[in-house]
């Protein structure tokens, strides 16, 4: 079972940079709230396009490990929505103290 984790987990960072780095642009004319929504939304589909696109191979050693598309794509976006939360946890903490 942890095996199965670790694969879902590799997955989620795998889609993390593309995802933050669309979102970044959006941060730059949106802000704060429009950068936690485009995490979720924008910058998490593009990140799952590119998958398609450039890595759709990798699909089948999921697929050999017994995790469908559709495990993988809701596992890394619960993961990316427990990473956000922890993320604007944290920001908030920081801008308190400081």
């Amino acid at each position: 079972m942890s095996r199965k984790w670790s694969n879902i987990f590799e997955f989620f960072k795998s889609t993390l940079a593309i995802n933050l780095a669309a979102s970044f642009f959006v941060f730059l004319f949106g802000g704060l709230i429009a950068f936690n929504y485009s995490v979720l939304t924008f910058g998490f589909g593009l990140s799952l396009l590119f998958k398609e696109v450039n890595a759709k191979n990798e699909y089948v050693f999921y697929f050999n490990n017994k995790i469908s598309k559709m495990q993988l794509w809701v596992y890394s976006w619960c993961f990316t929505l427990v990473f956000l939360a922890v993320s604007s946890f944290v920001f908030n903490l920081i801008m308190k103290l400081f």
